[in-house]
């Protein structure tokens, strides 16, 4: 019987949806925060009461019948209650002997409570609320749902190795958290995934706990998302061995095994850190250090892993999936401190892109025969309504408001050449935490002041952010030492010294720019776009950074689009065919 598959990525952060459809070919892929506008969807489930509905509806068979595949296993509630009643026991242990927990203590037991209680409760309800809304639905009430769940690593390195070129690679999987510990490596080989045998690891002993905590310690939100700004912060600062030393303590890589150390040295550590945290008032650029030390810890720990992984031997090609696999500055320098030769990370290696991976994986247990692999498109998200974009046309009374007659890429290059800053979406939205030029703001590269504009007038964040470099990848070469084809903009690499001076305004505080590679056949307007900037400059990249501004989620809708341009310094907005200027 024909069969589509919704994956549904209900981790307690970044929840998902994707459907695939009977053919193996991945329909709709978008993470429940772009819908709701809410950033990360913490604790919120990946099926939203008739939004999902709504999806399967538009994207599946009625007569088909529908695999739920889910991300987490069923062994995960027992083990989250498990993690709760040893919270518990800690909690009351402690105040048995010593009373009242001090406050470090209570929040790393209350983090910990959280963690366990909000997975449950994805776990316990995911799927529900869209078989409710389907069974009252006429035409879908009859349709019969199949329920499947996998392994979290296993989701995470089916998305990573199904989107792959490789037919045969090794790949590490590397997040915060998964059932049992925070990392897993597979071989894989022409479409099938076998886990490397490794010694289980103590659960909470993780790359990406640890990278959380220095983010924490500088004085941003791991919850919140805000590592990236530790890879922005880290540029500016240099190597203080007292730093280093501290944090290079906390972990230990043993074959394919990361180990924080003994529990009472740990707590040590912790406090030491925590005792230096950013307080309220002090700039963030005075923890520039702590930030260096961080990255170059988390750095070294996973070229070591890598290394280990390896040597195991079975092939050169890497794939890298999990939370981890978002650190675009330690990707970008994988290839050359590891014995890999090949690497690839897809555009959503952390939780939201499992829905991808948990779907793939029900449509291969269905089809073992299926070898497929090759690019995936990140392009798989929402597209603008266009009764709404209608309706802005009449209704609007926007004096700067026409349509493109066709040639809105050659209309928007102009613009950029002329020193303007453009809002630029068009088709359907990329899935990932990047805009790879369909929901992005644009700017001219050659302007030195560009980045202080655009972070104070138009992100309105920190002054240390850098931005993206989109270029074309036949010049690739040209601009960046060592070049890597880097189409989901996902490492970071140094530029040519002799390009710096043509493009500082995507050149980072340390001579590197985590690119996108651009090919026409993977985005034919946004290569036009820049095929035209570059006939007119004679650079052949621009600025890329996604379309929000600090704190919310990447545009999604046209009232989402109008709302980011009226309330920031953008000077022209173009949704597909429409341009609006100030």
């Amino acid at each position: 019987m024909k069969r589509n598959y919704i994956g549904l990525a209900n981790s307690f952060h970044d929840s998902a949806l994707a459907i695939v459809d009977d053919s193996g070919e991945i329909l709709f892929a978008e993470a429940t925060e772009r819908y709701l506008q809410n950033k990360r969807s913490i604790g919120i489930a990946p099926d939203l009461y008739k939004r999902a509905a709504d999806l399967v509806q538009h994207y599946c068979d009625p007569q088909a019948e529908l695999v739920f595949a889910s991300t987490w296993s069923e062994a995960t509630p027992a083990l989250m209650q498990q993690g709760l009643d040893k919270v518990a026991h800690a909690r009351g242990q402690y105040q048995q002997a010593f009373g009242a927990p001090p406050p470090l203590l209570r929040r790393q037991l209350g983090s910990q409570e959280f963690f366990f209680r909000a997975q449950l409760g994805m776990v316990n309800q995911c799927g529900r609320l869209l078989e409710h809304d389907l069974g009252q639905r006429e035409g879908w009430d009859g349709v019969r749902i199949v329920q499947r769940s996998y392994h979290h690593h296993l989701t995470h390195a089916a998305t990573a190795c199904l989107s792959s070129p490789y037919q045969d690679a090794l790949c590490a999987v590397l997040d915060g958290m998964g059932e049992t510990s925070s990392f897993a490596c597979y071989r894989y080989r022409d479409g099938v995934l076998h886990e490397l045998d490794a010694p289980s690891g103590t659960a909470w002993a993780s790359l990406g706990f640890f990278y959380a905590m220095v983010c924490e310690a500088c004085g941003f939100g791991a919850m919140s998302g805000e590592e990236w700004k530790v890879m922005g912060l880290a540029p500016y600062g240099r190597h203080d061995p007292e730093l280093y030393g501290l944090l290079r303590q906390m972990l230990i890589v043993d074959g394919l095994r990361i180990c924080f150390p003994a529990p009472t040295t740990m707590t040590r550590l912790r406090q030491k850190l925590y005792a230096m945290r950013r307080r309220p008032g002090q700039a963030a650029i005075e923890f520039a250090d702590l930030a260096y030390a961080g990255q170059q810890v988390f750095s070294e720990v996973l070229f070591a892993f890598l290394g280990n992984l390896h040597g195991l031997g079975g092939s050169d090609n890497l794939v890298l999936g999990g939370g981890c696999g978002l650190n675009s500055s330690a990707n970008g320098k994988i290839l050359a401190n590891t014995p890999f030769s090949n690497l690839h990370v897809f555009a959503a290696p952390g939780d939201d892109g499992n829905a991808i991976g948990a779907a793939l994986l029900a449509y291969r247990e269905d089809h073992p025969g299926d070898t497929a692999a090759g690019f995936v498109s990140p392009y798989l998200g929402s597209q603008m309504d266009p009764e709404i974009l209608h309706n802005v046309e009449r209704f609007g009374r926007l004096a700067g408001l026409r349509r493109c007659a066709g040639d809105a890429p050659q209309q928007a290059a102009r613009l950029l050449a002329e020193g303007k800053i453009i809002g630029w979406v068009q088709g359907r939205a990329e899935f990932g935490p990047r805009a790879l030029g369909n929901r992005s703001i644009l700017a001219d590269p050659r302007s030195s002041a560009v980045k202080d504009t655009i972070n104070a007038r138009v992100k309105f964040r920190e002054e240390f952010r850098p931005f993206a470099p989109s270029i074309l990848h036949e010049h690739g070469p040209a601009y960046f030492e060592d070049y890597q084809l880097s189409p989901y903009m996902e490492r970071t690499l140094k530029f040519r010294p002799s390009a710096v001076a043509r493009v500082p305004g995507v050149v980072h505080h340390d001579g590197t720019g985590r690119l996108q590679s651009v090919r026409q056949q993977w985005n034919p307007r946004y290569h036009a776009l820049i095929s035209e900037f570059h006939r007119l400059t004679d650079i052949p990249l621009v600025l890329n950074t996604s379309f929000n501004v600090m704190g919310k989620p990447i545009a999604h809708s046209v009232e989402d689009a109008l709302a980011v341009f009226f309330t920031s310094g953008l000077d022209a907005l173009f949704i597909d065919d429409v341009l609006i200027e100030k």
